[in-house]
Parts: C-alpha cells; structure tokens; sequence
C-alpha cells in the first residue's frame, strides 16, 4: 500500500496534477483538491470543469487507497457521509501533494487544534500545563478568535478543541463551538466538567454543536481529585457532567494524568470509567510544564509507566472503550505484545488493529509523538506552539495566530522541520528501533532537558537518563529546603 502511493507522488506528470489540485477554486469556494473529492464521492455536481477532470485523479488515488485498506470503494464513500472525515481526507491528500509519502506523515494541515481560549479557570489544578487562573491581560477578543477560526477553517484543519483555562467560563464559548460546526470542522471541547454537572447546561453546549467532550477525573473518588484540582466536590461534579454527555450521544473521553499520586488507582479507575459508558479513556503522560513544575517529583518512573500500558494493552481487549495515552512508548509497549490474535499499535489519537504485515508498515508513518505533526496548540494570546505541554519560551514559539500566516507556519518553521525528522534524534531515542512508532514525547525532552531532540527520560532504554535526573531533582529539592529554612532562621532572628 505505502509503495502504491509512492510509485504515484513520485511520477512526474501526477506530483504536477497533485500540486494543480492545491490551488484555490473560485467558482467552488475551496482548493481544488476538497472540490475534486467531493464530486468523486457523490457529494458535488455543480463544480467547475476543471475540478470535475482533477476528480478523477483524486478518485484514482483514493481507490488504490482503500483497496491497500481492505475497503471496498462503497464502504469508503459511506464512511465519507461525515464532513469531518472528508476534510480529515483532503488534508492527508493534501499532505501527499506538499510532503509526499515519508516517514512520519505529515498532513496538509494539522487534524486538531488545541487552543487555550482562556487562561481563566474556576480550579487551581496542582499539574495544570496552563498555570491557570485569572484571565490574562493580553487575550484575544472573541471577534479575533472568530477570525481566527475561519483562517484555520480555510486552511484545511479538521477539529478545533477549546480548552483553557476552563473554556466553559468563556461568555462566548458557544459562538465559538457554532462557529466551528459552521465552518465544517469538528467542535471538541476539554473541560473539568463542573458548570456541565447541570443537565440543563450541558445541553446548550450540545445545541451548539459540540461533538467530542473531554472530561477529567484524576482518582476514582473525590479525595484523590479533588486534591488535585483543589476544590471540594470536582469529582462528583466531573462525574455527572461525563453521565450528562453519555446520556446524550455525545462522543465522551475520561483523561487521566498519571502520576505517582494516583497511578494505583487506573486499574480500578478503567473498570469505573468503562462502566460510565465512556467511549475513550485517555492516559495523558505527565509533563513538567507549568504547574507541574512543582511537583516534577511525582514522575513516574520508566519502570512504572512500561507497567502501566502494558495494563493498559490488555484491558483494551475488554468491551468497547478504547484506552488511549499521549505517551508515545504505548507503540513499542503494544508491538512487544502483538500476537496473531491482536495486533494494536497505538497513536495519540486511536488505537489501529492491524489486519495484515503490509498494514503494518502504517505504524511508522502514523505513530509516534503528534506535536507540530498531526496537532499544534493556540494560546489566549494567539501564540502558537508544537502543542499544549511546551513552555512558553520563544525558542519554541512558532507564531502568532493574528500576526503570521498559519499555512506558511505549518509548510515552513524550523522547529516542525525538526520535530517530523525522527533521524535526527539524539541518545537512544535516534538509535531505537521503534523511532518510528515512538520517538518519544518531545516536550517531555525539552521540558527536562531543553532540547526538542533529547531522550524521553519516561522510556525505559533511558533509564540512566532517568536516574540522573531524580538526582537532580533531589538535590534541588534539598537546597530549596535548606534555602528556605535559612530564610525563615533569618527572618526570626530579626524580629526578636
């Protein structure tokens, strides 16, 4: 299959007709690529002749596509009845035209964005990347927002997720959720769920459109959460908020930090999210980031977080729910444990059953960290970034929403370049075999070790990464200690 699309982008005469496809169509109002798709799958007839000739290019494409797939091309126009899986598809045709097919693939626009609307939160989380609370002086107005969501439109994204802060508390966040849905991409929203504990207000969200919720619980009951998140009653809140989406069809995920805190309650916490009717639970690997900087020694070890997916692996195999984590290591954790009758290599955002070898060799061109790949991340401000759990520094700032063009951001910065290019890794992260299908989290590297190319220290090949680091932590946490007991001597001593 991936041979297949090769022997295409690279013939001359189809890399020209692929590259025709990306240009904008003024009769159609789109590039002729989204066009061409549309009439191939019955969804288009008064297009323009042009797109109606470059149709059957892209049907050609997309046929040999879904045979390499074992689809029939019938399944595969019913499976197209959705919006956002037509633009999810453009977007990896558009990815073949620009990139063309290599290892990982990058698509012609990111699938999601995570955009932080707000730094406004009614919690103060212990492990927010965020460091949430009061909104912040220079956010963007909710007439920018709009107009940012209609370049991101234009451009070829296929989901939006809001996040914050808290983007409930946002007084706009409805128009921006209808916003989204009018603008043909998939509304998702992240939450802590407690305004959404009323029926009645979760509805409205649900009216406006919204079409995937994630909703986080850190514990199976309000003593762990509620810890975290530092507000009496968030879990029993967040519970009935997962219940309200459940109950109204809405595509609902449980997200999980997993730390040393709460990591011996996931077993019991899989067993109580999957008895919610939850479609996915998703196991976000801690990052230092924000917040998190304070309590970077509730890391979980390589060891520890090996163990955890390996959990994670099986308990797949039981009911409906899948078990999801942003930790790249679940891929090489799952191929360890393939066997004829399974054989799952995670991503970010699924879980594939490969069906033959030959599917096989997607993992590598679709595993591995997603940050500037197949997601990017929004600030209040406009500010871009590779995704959420990177810092705010201008080393790794890509642009400005409202002050760079978003395409050129997304075909053109340095530091995407790096992030997609898995041979240039260093340490055992370049060496492993699993580069593809891992790679490593990339903001977990450069958080410990201000490098986007450093090793993953959660892996368990870098263990002796690992142990420097607790070393350092220690030490750290130990004339932090001393620092402030010095201060506190001295302060008593010039009071008495």
């Amino acid at each position: 299959m991936i041979g297949t699309f090769k022997r295409i982008t690279d013939n001359p005469l189809a890399k020209y007709l692929l590259q025709r496809t990306l240009t904008y169509c003024e009769k159609d109002e789109a590039i002729r690529l989204e066009s061409a798709l549309k009439i191939y799958l019955g969804k288009e007839n008064d297009a323009c002749y042009k797109c109606k000739l470059m149709s059957r290019l892209i049907g050609y494409i997309v046929k040999k596509g879904a045979t390499g797939f074992g689809t029939s091309e019938k399944e595969l126009k019913e499976a197209m009845e959705s919006e956002y899986w037509i633009r999810g598809l453009t977007s990896v045709l558009k990815g073949i035209a620009l990139f063309g097919v290599k290892r990982p693939f990058v698509p012609g626009a990111p699938f999601q964005i995570v955009w932080n609307i707000t730094k406004a939160c009614n919690m103060r989380c212990v492990h927010c990347y965020e460091s949430a609370g009061k909104r912040g002086e220079n956010e963007l107005s909710s007439k920018d927002i709009i107009n940012g969501l209609d370049r991101m439109a234009k451009s070829g994204v296929t989901s939006i997720a809001f996040s914050g802060g808290e983007p409930t508390i946002h007084p706009h966040i409805l128009d921006f959720i209808k916003h989204t849905e009018n603008s043909g991409m998939c509304a998702a929203m992240a939450t802590n769920g407690y305004i959404l504990a009323d029926k009645g207000k979760s509805q409205k969200f649900i009216d406006a459109g919204l079409e995937f919720i994630q909703i986080s619980l850190d514990g199976t009951g309000s003593k762990t959460h509620d810890s975290f998140r530092r507000v009496n009653g968030a879990w029993e809140r967040a519970v009935l908020a997962v219940e309200n989406f459940v109950d109204a069809g809405i595509f609902v995920e449980v997200a999980t930090t997993v730390t040393e805190y709460n990591i011996d309650e996931i077993p019991e916490m899989i067993d109580f999210v999957r008895d919610l009717g939850v479609n996915w639970f998703m196991l976000y690997n801690f990052i230092p980031t924000g917040n998190g900087t304070e309590i970077v020694d509730m890391d979980l070890s390589p060891k520890d977080r090996s163990e955890l997916l390996e959990t994670a692996y099986v308990e797949n195999k039981n009911g409906e729910m899948q078990i999801l984590s942003t930790a790249p290591q679940y891929a090489p954790v799952a191929e360890s444990m393939v066997s004829k009758d399974s054989a799952m290599i995670p991503t970010h955002f699924y879980n594939p059953e490969y069906t033959s070898p030959a599917l096989m060799q997607l993992a590598e061109f679709i595993g591995g960290c997603g940050a500037g790949r197949f997601y990017m991340s929004i600030e209040p401000n406009g500010d871009i970034y590779p995704c959420v759990f990177f810092p705010h520094k201008e080393e790794v700032k890509l642009g400005n929403l409202m002050n760079d063009n978003f395409e050129d951001i997304w075909m053109n910065n340095n530091v995407l370049h790096q992030l997609r290019d898995k041979e240039i890794l260093e340490g055992q992260c370049g060496e492993c075999n699993s580069r593809h299908i891992c790679g490593g989290c990339r903001a977990r590297a450069y958080n410990y070790f201000d490098d986007i190319l450093a090793p993953d220290p959660g892996c368990i090949n870098n263990q002796k990464e690992w142990e420097t680091l607790k070393d350092r932590i220690s030490m750290e946490r130990a004339y932090e200690s001393h620092h402030e007991n010095l201060i506190l001597k001295m302060e008593t001593r010039k009071h008495e």
